[in-house]
Protein backbone atom coordinates (compact mmCIF):
# COMPACT_ATOMS: atom_id res chain seq x y z
CA UNK A 1 0.00 0.00 0.00
CA UNK A 2 1.44 3.51 -0.85
CA UNK A 3 1.78 6.09 1.75
CA UNK A 4 -0.12 8.76 1.69
CA UNK A 5 1.92 12.08 1.25
CA UNK A 6 -0.08 15.62 2.42
CA UNK A 7 -0.35 17.63 -0.48
CA UNK A 8 1.24 20.61 1.54
CA UNK A 9 4.99 18.63 1.63
CA UNK A 10 5.13 16.77 -1.91
CA UNK A 11 6.97 19.57 -3.05
CA UNK A 12 10.09 20.90 -0.23
CA UNK A 13 9.52 24.93 -0.44
CA UNK A 14 12.24 27.15 -1.82
CA UNK A 15 13.85 29.97 -0.92
CA UNK A 16 11.59 32.26 1.14
CA UNK A 17 11.90 35.78 -0.74
CA UNK A 18 13.69 38.53 1.99
CA UNK A 19 11.49 40.34 4.07
CA UNK A 20 11.85 42.16 7.41
CA UNK A 21 9.91 44.20 9.91
CA UNK A 22 12.05 46.72 10.13
CA UNK A 23 10.96 50.63 9.74
CA UNK A 24 10.23 50.69 5.72
CA UNK A 25 12.18 53.64 4.00
CA UNK A 26 10.29 57.39 4.48
CA UNK A 27 9.11 56.39 7.72
CA UNK A 28 12.25 58.20 9.91
CA UNK A 29 14.66 57.17 11.97
CA UNK A 30 15.05 54.47 14.42
CA UNK A 31 18.07 53.67 16.74
CA UNK A 32 20.57 51.70 15.91
CA UNK A 33 23.20 50.50 18.96
CA UNK A 34 26.91 50.08 17.99
CA UNK A 35 30.01 49.42 19.50
CA UNK A 36 30.88 53.22 19.14
CA UNK A 37 27.37 54.43 21.07
CA UNK A 38 23.57 54.74 19.96
CA UNK A 39 23.13 56.24 16.25
CA UNK A 40 19.73 56.70 14.67
CA UNK A 41 19.78 55.79 10.96
CA UNK A 42 17.45 56.95 8.40
CA UNK A 43 16.88 56.18 4.95
CA UNK A 44 17.09 59.03 2.01
CA UNK A 45 16.33 57.74 -1.28
CA UNK A 46 15.36 61.09 -3.09
CA UNK A 47 18.45 62.68 -2.72
CA UNK A 48 20.68 62.11 -5.71
CA UNK A 49 24.40 60.78 -4.66
CA UNK A 50 27.27 59.00 -5.92
CA UNK A 51 30.28 56.99 -4.16
CA UNK A 52 32.17 58.36 -7.57
CA UNK A 53 32.09 62.12 -7.01
CA UNK A 54 34.59 63.69 -8.73
CA UNK A 55 34.01 62.19 -11.67
CA UNK A 56 32.29 65.76 -12.17
CA UNK A 57 35.75 67.08 -12.74
CA UNK A 58 36.82 64.20 -15.03
CA UNK A 59 33.73 65.24 -16.93
CA UNK A 60 34.49 69.04 -17.21
CA UNK A 61 37.86 68.04 -19.02
CA UNK A 62 36.31 65.76 -21.65
CA UNK A 63 33.97 68.88 -22.13
CA UNK A 64 36.71 71.17 -22.54
CA UNK A 65 38.27 69.28 -25.23
CA UNK A 66 35.03 68.52 -26.59
CA UNK A 67 35.94 65.07 -26.62
CA UNK A 68 32.93 63.50 -25.21
CA UNK A 69 29.91 65.12 -27.71
CA UNK A 70 32.46 64.45 -30.75
CA UNK A 71 32.82 60.83 -29.64
CA UNK A 72 29.13 60.42 -29.47
CA UNK A 73 28.38 62.46 -32.59
CA UNK A 74 29.14 59.40 -35.37
CA UNK A 75 28.26 56.71 -33.50
CA UNK A 76 27.20 54.01 -35.56
CA UNK A 77 24.90 52.53 -33.23
CA UNK A 78 21.14 53.42 -33.94
CA UNK A 79 17.52 52.63 -32.04
CA UNK A 80 14.66 52.73 -34.20
CA UNK A 81 11.01 54.13 -32.50
CA UNK A 82 11.12 55.95 -29.02
CA UNK A 83 11.81 52.53 -26.66
CA UNK A 84 15.11 52.12 -27.15
CA UNK A 85 17.96 52.75 -24.52
CA UNK A 86 19.57 55.18 -27.13
CA UNK A 87 23.60 55.23 -27.98
CA UNK A 88 24.35 57.67 -25.55
CA UNK A 89 22.99 55.96 -22.77
CA UNK A 90 24.63 52.61 -23.79
CA UNK A 91 28.01 53.65 -24.43
CA UNK A 92 27.60 56.09 -21.33
CA UNK A 93 27.04 53.30 -19.30
CA UNK A 94 29.85 51.24 -20.30
CA UNK A 95 32.30 54.28 -20.10
CA UNK A 96 31.24 54.68 -16.48
CA UNK A 97 31.47 51.51 -15.86
CA UNK A 98 34.64 50.93 -17.08
CA UNK A 99 35.64 54.28 -15.57
CA UNK A 100 34.37 52.65 -12.19
CA UNK A 101 36.59 49.91 -12.31
CA UNK A 102 34.74 47.22 -13.38
CA UNK A 103 35.51 43.72 -15.79
CA UNK A 104 32.26 42.45 -16.01
CA UNK A 105 29.32 43.55 -17.43
CA UNK A 106 27.08 42.53 -14.62
CA UNK A 107 29.14 45.04 -12.34
CA UNK A 108 26.90 47.35 -14.18
CA UNK A 109 24.28 47.01 -11.81
CA UNK A 110 26.36 48.59 -9.18
CA UNK A 111 26.14 51.90 -10.41
CA UNK A 112 22.57 51.84 -12.09
CA UNK A 113 21.22 54.46 -9.13
CA UNK A 114 24.02 56.93 -9.51
CA UNK A 115 21.69 59.73 -10.83
CA UNK A 116 24.60 62.13 -10.62
CA UNK A 117 27.48 61.12 -12.85
CA UNK A 118 24.80 60.18 -15.67
CA UNK A 119 23.35 63.73 -15.61
CA UNK A 120 27.57 64.82 -15.87
CA UNK A 121 27.31 62.86 -19.30
CA UNK A 122 24.03 63.91 -20.32
CA UNK A 123 23.03 60.54 -19.93
CA UNK A 124 19.21 60.08 -19.56
CA UNK A 125 19.39 56.84 -17.75
CA UNK A 126 21.91 54.51 -16.80
CA UNK A 127 20.52 51.05 -18.31
CA UNK A 128 20.91 47.61 -17.07
CA UNK A 129 23.97 45.29 -18.11
CA UNK A 130 21.54 43.16 -20.19
CA UNK A 131 21.34 46.26 -22.58
CA UNK A 132 24.76 46.94 -22.77
CA UNK A 133 25.49 43.63 -23.68
CA UNK A 134 22.81 43.19 -25.94
CA UNK A 135 23.48 46.73 -28.03
CA UNK A 136 26.53 45.26 -28.85
CA UNK A 137 26.05 41.93 -29.79
CA UNK A 138 23.18 43.55 -32.23
CA UNK A 139 25.31 46.09 -34.02
CA UNK A 140 24.81 45.71 -37.47
CA UNK A 141 28.39 46.59 -38.89
CA UNK A 142 30.96 45.61 -36.06
CA UNK A 143 33.94 46.76 -38.68
CA UNK A 144 31.75 50.20 -38.52
CA UNK A 145 31.60 50.20 -35.21
CA UNK A 146 35.99 49.23 -34.74
CA UNK A 147 36.36 52.48 -36.98
CA UNK A 148 34.28 54.35 -35.10
CA UNK A 149 36.64 53.71 -32.19
CA UNK A 150 39.61 53.12 -34.00
CA UNK A 151 39.35 57.43 -35.66
CA UNK A 152 38.39 58.71 -31.49
CA UNK A 153 41.97 56.58 -30.49
CA UNK A 154 43.45 58.52 -33.54
CA UNK A 155 42.20 62.24 -32.98
CA UNK A 156 43.00 61.79 -29.07
CA UNK A 157 46.75 61.56 -29.98
CA UNK A 158 47.19 62.57 -33.36
CA UNK A 159 48.60 66.41 -32.52
CA UNK A 160 50.79 65.11 -30.38
CA UNK A 161 51.81 62.50 -32.79
CA UNK A 162 53.55 65.38 -34.73
CA UNK A 163 56.76 65.20 -32.86
CA UNK A 164 58.90 62.23 -32.89
CA UNK A 165 57.86 59.02 -31.35
CA UNK A 166 58.44 55.25 -31.00
CA UNK A 167 55.79 52.87 -31.62
CA UNK A 168 55.94 49.57 -29.50
CA UNK A 169 54.20 46.70 -30.83
CA UNK A 170 53.08 43.45 -28.80
CA UNK A 171 50.50 40.84 -28.23
CA UNK A 172 49.22 39.59 -24.86
CA UNK A 173 47.16 36.46 -24.16
CA UNK A 174 43.52 37.02 -22.86
CA UNK A 175 42.30 33.51 -20.90
CA UNK A 176 38.90 32.40 -21.20
CA UNK A 177 36.83 30.37 -18.84
CA UNK A 178 33.64 29.55 -21.31
CA UNK A 179 32.72 28.31 -24.91
CA UNK A 180 33.31 31.55 -26.52
CA UNK A 181 33.89 32.27 -29.96
CA UNK A 182 37.31 32.33 -30.99
CA UNK A 183 38.55 30.57 -27.75
CA UNK A 184 41.34 28.70 -28.88
CA UNK A 185 43.86 26.87 -26.99
CA UNK A 186 47.22 28.92 -28.24
CA UNK A 187 49.97 29.99 -26.91
CA UNK A 188 49.52 30.38 -23.19
CA UNK A 189 52.49 30.63 -20.97
CA UNK A 190 50.48 31.51 -17.54
CA UNK A 191 47.80 29.15 -18.15
CA UNK A 192 49.01 26.83 -20.34
CA UNK A 193 45.55 24.37 -22.31
CA UNK A 194 43.25 27.24 -21.27
CA UNK A 195 41.75 28.84 -24.38
CA UNK A 196 42.17 32.13 -25.18
CA UNK A 197 41.98 35.53 -27.13
CA UNK A 198 45.52 37.49 -28.27
CA UNK A 199 45.18 41.03 -27.86
CA UNK A 200 47.62 42.88 -30.67
CA UNK A 201 48.43 46.22 -29.23
CA UNK A 202 50.50 49.40 -30.53
CA UNK A 203 51.53 51.90 -28.03
CA UNK A 204 52.91 55.87 -28.11
CA UNK A 205 56.47 54.72 -26.33
CA UNK A 206 56.81 55.37 -22.51
CA UNK A 207 53.67 57.31 -22.31
CA UNK A 208 51.33 54.30 -21.63
CA UNK A 209 48.85 55.44 -24.63
CA UNK A 210 46.97 53.24 -26.95
CA UNK A 211 46.54 53.66 -30.47
CA UNK A 212 45.06 50.83 -31.08
CA UNK A 213 44.49 46.86 -30.62
CA UNK A 214 43.11 43.95 -32.35
CA UNK A 215 41.61 41.10 -30.72
CA UNK A 216 42.30 37.35 -32.43
CA UNK A 217 41.29 34.13 -31.63
CA UNK A 218 43.73 32.09 -29.10
CA UNK A 219 45.73 30.19 -32.14
CA UNK A 220 46.66 33.68 -33.73
CA UNK A 221 49.32 34.47 -31.54
CA UNK A 222 52.30 35.05 -34.02
CA UNK A 223 53.57 38.62 -35.22
CA UNK A 224 52.13 37.76 -38.56
CA UNK A 225 48.31 38.19 -37.16
CA UNK A 226 49.09 41.20 -36.07
CA UNK A 227 50.78 43.20 -39.20
CA UNK A 228 47.09 43.84 -40.80
CA UNK A 229 46.04 45.78 -38.00
CA UNK A 230 49.57 47.36 -37.76
CA UNK A 231 49.47 49.15 -41.62
CA UNK A 232 46.03 49.78 -41.00
CA UNK A 233 46.61 52.04 -37.89
CA UNK A 234 49.25 53.53 -39.30
CA UNK A 235 47.90 54.31 -42.48
CA UNK A 236 44.79 55.87 -41.11
CA UNK A 237 47.60 58.71 -40.15
CA UNK A 238 48.66 61.57 -42.04
CA UNK A 239 52.45 60.70 -42.94
CA UNK A 240 53.74 63.69 -40.67
CA UNK A 241 52.30 61.84 -37.95
CA UNK A 242 54.24 58.53 -38.19
CA UNK A 243 56.69 57.05 -35.51
CA UNK A 244 60.35 57.65 -35.89
CA UNK A 245 61.13 53.70 -35.89
CA UNK A 246 58.99 50.57 -34.68
CA UNK A 247 59.97 48.59 -31.82
CA UNK A 248 59.55 45.04 -31.28
CA UNK A 249 60.93 41.74 -29.13
CA UNK A 250 62.53 38.54 -30.87
CA UNK A 251 58.82 37.39 -31.84
CA UNK A 252 58.71 40.19 -34.63
CA UNK A 253 61.73 39.95 -36.05
CA UNK A 254 60.77 37.90 -39.14
CA UNK A 255 61.94 39.02 -42.44
CA UNK A 256 58.69 39.45 -44.21
CA UNK A 257 57.96 42.81 -41.55
CA UNK A 258 61.12 43.75 -41.82
CA UNK A 259 60.66 43.82 -45.91
CA UNK A 260 57.03 45.53 -44.88
CA UNK A 261 59.01 48.49 -42.91
CA UNK A 262 61.45 48.85 -45.51
CA UNK A 263 58.47 49.02 -48.17
CA UNK A 264 56.68 51.51 -46.00
CA UNK A 265 59.58 53.62 -45.37
CA UNK A 266 59.53 53.01 -41.35
CA UNK A 267 63.14 52.03 -39.73
CA UNK A 268 62.72 49.20 -37.17
CA UNK A 269 64.55 47.84 -33.62
CA UNK A 270 63.80 43.92 -33.20
CA UNK A 271 65.52 41.59 -31.40
CA UNK A 272 66.90 37.66 -32.63
CA UNK A 273 65.95 34.48 -31.83
CA UNK A 274 69.37 32.50 -31.37
CA UNK A 275 69.31 30.77 -33.84
CA UNK A 276 71.84 28.70 -35.10
CA UNK A 277 73.89 31.65 -37.41
CA UNK A 278 73.20 33.78 -34.42
CA UNK A 279 74.68 32.19 -32.21
CA UNK A 280 77.67 31.71 -34.69
CA UNK A 281 78.10 35.54 -35.02
CA UNK A 282 77.97 35.87 -30.77
CA UNK A 283 80.87 33.46 -30.68
CA UNK A 284 83.50 35.28 -33.39
CA UNK A 285 82.10 38.69 -31.83
CA UNK A 286 83.30 37.21 -27.84
CA UNK A 287 86.16 35.77 -29.08
CA UNK A 288 88.34 38.69 -30.88
CA UNK A 289 85.62 39.59 -33.18
CA UNK A 290 86.14 43.34 -32.50
CA UNK A 291 86.43 46.05 -30.12
CA UNK A 292 83.27 46.38 -27.22
CA UNK A 293 82.43 49.53 -26.33
CA UNK A 294 81.04 50.70 -22.89
CA UNK A 295 77.30 52.15 -23.50
CA UNK A 296 77.94 54.01 -19.98
CA UNK A 297 74.67 52.07 -18.53
CA UNK A 298 76.35 49.02 -17.80
CA UNK A 299 76.63 47.43 -20.99
CA UNK A 300 78.72 46.79 -23.67
CA UNK A 301 77.99 46.60 -27.47
CA UNK A 302 79.60 45.67 -30.64
CA UNK A 303 78.03 46.48 -33.92
CA UNK A 304 78.32 43.87 -36.82
CA UNK A 305 75.96 42.41 -39.84
CA UNK A 306 74.56 39.71 -40.63
CA UNK A 307 72.47 37.52 -42.78
CA UNK A 308 70.03 34.88 -41.92
CA UNK A 309 68.77 32.04 -43.96
CA UNK A 310 65.98 33.40 -45.50
CA UNK A 311 66.80 37.02 -45.59
CA UNK A 312 67.36 38.70 -48.99
CA UNK A 313 70.39 40.91 -47.44
CA UNK A 314 72.71 41.33 -44.77
CA UNK A 315 71.21 43.57 -41.97
CA UNK A 316 72.89 45.67 -39.36
CA UNK A 317 72.93 43.85 -35.87
CA UNK A 318 73.79 44.75 -32.56
CA UNK A 319 75.28 42.84 -29.63
CA UNK A 320 74.99 43.56 -25.99
CA UNK A 321 76.03 41.79 -22.76
CA UNK A 322 76.79 42.66 -19.15
CA UNK A 323 79.73 44.60 -18.95
CA UNK A 324 80.30 43.56 -14.83
CA UNK A 325 79.90 39.78 -16.48
CA UNK A 326 82.71 40.18 -19.16
CA UNK A 327 85.82 37.95 -17.66
CA UNK A 328 89.09 37.78 -20.29
CA UNK A 329 88.54 35.14 -22.89
CA UNK A 330 92.22 33.38 -24.12
CA UNK A 331 91.42 30.37 -26.66
CA UNK A 332 88.52 28.97 -28.02
CA UNK A 333 85.54 27.81 -26.04
CA UNK A 334 85.90 24.76 -27.27
CA UNK A 335 88.89 23.75 -25.75
CA UNK A 336 88.20 25.52 -22.16
CA UNK A 337 85.87 21.99 -20.75
CA UNK A 338 86.90 18.41 -20.62
CA UNK A 339 83.82 16.53 -22.94
CA UNK A 340 81.42 15.24 -20.36
CA UNK A 341 82.37 17.97 -17.62
CA UNK A 342 79.29 19.81 -16.88
CA UNK A 343 79.00 23.02 -14.37
CA UNK A 344 76.35 23.40 -11.76
CA UNK A 345 72.79 23.88 -13.60
CA UNK A 346 75.48 25.12 -16.91
CA UNK A 347 76.20 28.22 -15.10
CA UNK A 348 77.76 30.47 -17.44
CA UNK A 349 75.62 29.46 -20.55
CA UNK A 350 74.39 32.39 -23.07
CA UNK A 351 70.81 32.91 -22.30
CA UNK A 352 68.59 31.06 -24.22
CA UNK A 353 71.60 29.03 -25.67
CA UNK A 354 71.04 25.10 -26.41
CA UNK A 355 73.54 22.71 -27.68
CA UNK A 356 76.97 20.71 -26.97
CA UNK A 357 78.69 24.10 -28.33
CA UNK A 358 77.28 26.33 -25.73
CA UNK A 359 77.96 24.26 -22.66
CA UNK A 360 81.91 25.04 -23.11
CA UNK A 361 81.78 29.04 -22.99
CA UNK A 362 82.62 29.17 -19.31
CA UNK A 363 83.94 32.44 -19.30
CA UNK A 364 80.27 33.86 -20.29
CA UNK A 365 78.32 34.35 -16.85
CA UNK A 366 75.89 37.19 -18.20
CA UNK A 367 73.32 38.64 -20.11
CA UNK A 368 74.00 38.95 -23.52
CA UNK A 369 70.82 40.12 -26.66
CA UNK A 370 71.21 40.38 -30.40
CA UNK A 371 69.40 43.37 -31.74
CA UNK A 372 68.57 43.93 -35.22
CA UNK A 373 67.87 47.04 -36.96
CA UNK A 374 67.74 49.52 -39.95
CA UNK A 375 68.47 52.48 -37.92
CA UNK A 376 71.33 54.99 -39.46
CA UNK A 377 74.38 54.22 -37.72
CA UNK A 378 75.01 58.11 -37.51
CA UNK A 379 72.36 58.95 -36.07
CA UNK A 380 71.62 56.17 -33.48
CA UNK A 381 74.87 54.80 -32.70
CA UNK A 382 75.70 51.89 -31.11
CA UNK A 383 76.05 53.08 -28.40
CA UNK A 384 72.76 54.06 -27.86
CA UNK A 385 70.93 51.20 -29.37
CA UNK A 386 70.77 49.21 -26.40
CA UNK A 387 69.18 51.57 -24.21
CA UNK A 388 66.43 52.31 -26.85
CA UNK A 389 65.64 48.83 -26.81
CA UNK A 390 65.71 48.69 -23.34
CA UNK A 391 63.40 51.24 -22.69
CA UNK A 392 60.88 48.79 -24.26
CA UNK A 393 60.45 47.41 -20.90
CA UNK A 394 57.80 49.97 -20.31
CA UNK A 395 55.65 48.16 -22.88
CA UNK A 396 54.78 45.01 -19.76
CA UNK A 397 53.22 48.18 -17.41
CA UNK A 398 50.49 48.86 -20.41
CA UNK A 399 49.43 45.05 -20.59
CA UNK A 400 49.60 44.97 -16.98
CA UNK A 401 47.76 48.59 -16.67
CA UNK A 402 44.87 47.95 -18.79
CA UNK A 403 44.14 43.95 -17.70
CA UNK A 404 44.33 44.32 -14.36
CA UNK A 405 43.16 47.71 -13.65
CA UNK A 406 41.52 49.26 -16.62
CA UNK A 407 39.17 45.76 -17.50
CA UNK A 408 40.86 43.98 -20.91
CA UNK A 409 40.40 40.54 -18.63
CA UNK A 410 37.12 40.50 -18.67
CA UNK A 411 33.79 41.93 -20.75
CA UNK A 412 33.59 38.84 -21.97
CA UNK A 413 30.16 37.52 -24.18
CA UNK A 414 30.11 34.85 -26.59
CA UNK A 415 30.61 36.48 -29.60
CA UNK A 416 34.10 38.28 -30.99
CA UNK A 417 32.91 41.03 -31.99
CA UNK A 418 31.72 42.77 -28.51
CA UNK A 419 35.11 41.49 -27.06
CA UNK A 420 36.92 43.79 -30.09
CA UNK A 421 34.82 46.36 -29.19
CA UNK A 422 34.56 46.85 -25.15
CA UNK A 423 38.62 46.07 -25.59
CA UNK A 424 39.09 49.69 -28.08
CA UNK A 425 36.60 51.56 -26.21
CA UNK A 426 38.24 50.40 -22.92
CA UNK A 427 41.64 51.53 -24.74
CA UNK A 428 39.90 55.03 -25.49
CA UNK A 429 38.48 55.71 -21.57
CA UNK A 430 42.50 54.53 -20.20
CA UNK A 431 43.77 57.37 -22.89
CA UNK A 432 41.29 59.68 -21.86
CA UNK A 433 42.04 59.02 -18.24
CA UNK A 434 45.72 59.13 -18.37
CA UNK A 435 45.62 62.25 -20.01
CA UNK A 436 43.61 63.74 -17.67
CA UNK A 437 45.88 62.72 -14.66
CA UNK A 438 48.74 64.49 -16.74
CA UNK A 439 47.36 67.95 -15.84
CA UNK A 440 48.06 67.00 -12.19
CA UNK A 441 51.67 65.85 -12.81
CA UNK A 442 53.06 66.36 -15.96
CA UNK A 443 56.52 64.08 -15.80
CA UNK A 444 55.05 61.07 -14.57
CA UNK A 445 52.79 58.03 -15.37
CA UNK A 446 50.01 57.48 -12.86
CA UNK A 447 48.80 53.98 -12.71
CA UNK A 448 45.19 53.37 -12.33
CA UNK A 449 45.30 51.80 -9.03
CA UNK A 450 46.26 55.10 -7.19
CA UNK A 451 45.10 57.96 -9.40
CA UNK A 452 41.21 56.46 -9.67
CA UNK A 453 40.77 56.47 -5.91
CA UNK A 454 42.58 59.88 -5.21
CA UNK A 455 40.94 61.52 -8.49
CA UNK A 456 37.54 59.83 -8.97
CA UNK A 457 36.56 58.70 -5.41
CA UNK A 458 34.09 60.90 -2.78
CA UNK A 459 30.95 61.06 -1.88
CA UNK A 460 28.89 63.70 -3.68
CA UNK A 461 24.93 64.90 -3.56
CA UNK A 462 23.47 66.79 -5.61
CA UNK A 463 21.43 69.68 -4.82
CA UNK A 464 19.36 72.11 -6.83
CA UNK A 465 18.53 75.24 -5.75
CA UNK A 466 16.62 78.87 -8.11
CA UNK A 467 17.20 76.51 -11.25
CA UNK A 468 21.52 76.15 -10.34
CA UNK A 469 22.54 72.41 -10.14
CA UNK A 470 25.41 72.42 -7.52
CA UNK A 471 27.59 68.81 -6.59
CA UNK A 472 29.11 68.88 -3.18
CA UNK A 473 31.90 66.58 -2.96
CA UNK A 474 33.21 65.03 -0.18
CA UNK A 475 36.50 63.12 -0.14
CA UNK A 476 37.42 60.13 2.02
CA UNK A 477 41.44 60.11 0.67
CA UNK A 478 44.08 60.02 3.19
CA UNK A 479 45.29 63.60 1.46
CA UNK A 480 42.19 65.18 0.96
CA UNK A 481 42.84 68.47 1.35
CA UNK A 482 45.97 68.39 -1.36
CA UNK A 483 43.87 66.84 -3.75
CA UNK A 484 41.13 69.33 -3.54
CA UNK A 485 43.69 71.94 -3.78
CA UNK A 486 45.10 70.06 -6.99
CA UNK A 487 41.46 69.64 -8.20
CA UNK A 488 40.55 73.13 -7.62
CA UNK A 489 43.48 74.70 -9.57
CA UNK A 490 43.12 72.31 -12.74
CA UNK A 491 39.32 73.12 -12.68
CA UNK A 492 39.54 76.63 -12.68
CA UNK A 493 42.58 75.76 -15.93
CA UNK A 494 39.78 73.97 -17.62
CA UNK A 495 36.93 76.42 -17.14
CA UNK A 496 39.62 79.27 -18.41
CA UNK A 497 40.03 76.80 -21.10
CA UNK A 498 36.24 76.36 -21.86
CA UNK A 499 35.81 80.15 -22.64
CA UNK A 500 38.34 80.81 -24.56
CA UNK A 501 38.22 77.55 -26.73
CA UNK A 502 34.17 78.25 -27.27
CA UNK A 503 34.38 78.85 -31.28
CA UNK A 504 37.17 76.79 -31.84
CA UNK A 505 36.64 72.93 -33.17
CA UNK A 506 36.89 69.84 -31.62
CA UNK A 507 40.26 69.00 -32.71
CA UNK A 508 41.57 73.04 -32.34
CA UNK A 509 40.38 72.92 -28.12
CA UNK A 510 41.55 69.88 -27.51
CA UNK A 511 45.13 70.77 -29.14
CA UNK A 512 44.96 73.38 -26.54
CA UNK A 513 44.61 70.32 -24.00
CA UNK A 514 47.17 68.45 -25.64
CA UNK A 515 49.54 71.56 -25.15
CA UNK A 516 49.19 72.36 -21.74
CA UNK A 517 49.44 68.67 -20.45
CA UNK A 518 52.74 68.58 -22.93
CA UNK A 519 54.38 72.00 -22.32
CA UNK A 520 57.55 71.02 -20.38
CA UNK A 521 58.32 68.78 -23.73
CA UNK A 522 57.45 71.40 -26.28
CA UNK A 523 59.39 74.18 -24.71
CA UNK A 524 56.79 76.60 -25.53
CA UNK A 525 55.55 75.11 -28.71
CA UNK A 526 51.84 74.83 -29.94
CA UNK A 527 50.90 71.23 -31.24
CA UNK A 528 49.18 72.39 -34.47
CA UNK A 529 48.30 75.75 -36.03
CA UNK A 530 47.86 78.52 -33.38
CA UNK A 531 44.10 79.42 -33.31
CA UNK A 532 43.52 83.13 -31.97
CA UNK A 533 43.69 83.43 -28.35
CA UNK A 534 46.16 80.56 -27.60
CA UNK A 535 48.52 83.05 -25.90
CA UNK A 536 46.47 83.21 -23.15
CA UNK A 537 46.83 79.90 -23.07
CA UNK A 538 50.68 79.61 -23.20
CA UNK A 539 51.53 82.22 -21.03
CA UNK A 540 48.90 81.12 -18.10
Amino acid sequence: MKPVIPANIIRPAGESSFSASGPAPGTGPWPIDTPGGRYFAEWDPDSPVTVHGQLAFFAQFLQAGQRWDDFMSDCPLHYAGNRGSGARNVFGTAALSVLCGHWRYLHMNAIRGDAVNAGLLGIGKIVSDDVVRHALNHLIDEQAALDWLAKHQRLCLESMLTLPWILDIDSTVKPLYGKQQGAEIGYNPHKPGRPSHVYHSYFVANLRLCLGTDVRPGKQHAAGHGQPGLWRTLHALPRTCWPAFIRADCGYGQEALMNECAAEGVPFLFKLRFTKNVKSLVTRMMYGGGQWQADGHGWEVIESTLKLEGWSRERRVIIVREASASAPVNENPAHQARPGKRRGKDRGLLPEARGPEWKSAAPWSGKIAVLVTSLEATAYPATTIAQQYRDRGDMENNYDELKNQWGWNGYTTKKLAPCRIMANLIALISNWWNLYVRLFDEEHHREAITSRPALLSGVARQTTHAGQRSVKVSILHENAEVIAQAITVISNLLTRVNAITARWTPAQAWSAILTRIFRSKLGGKWLGDLPPGAEKLLTG
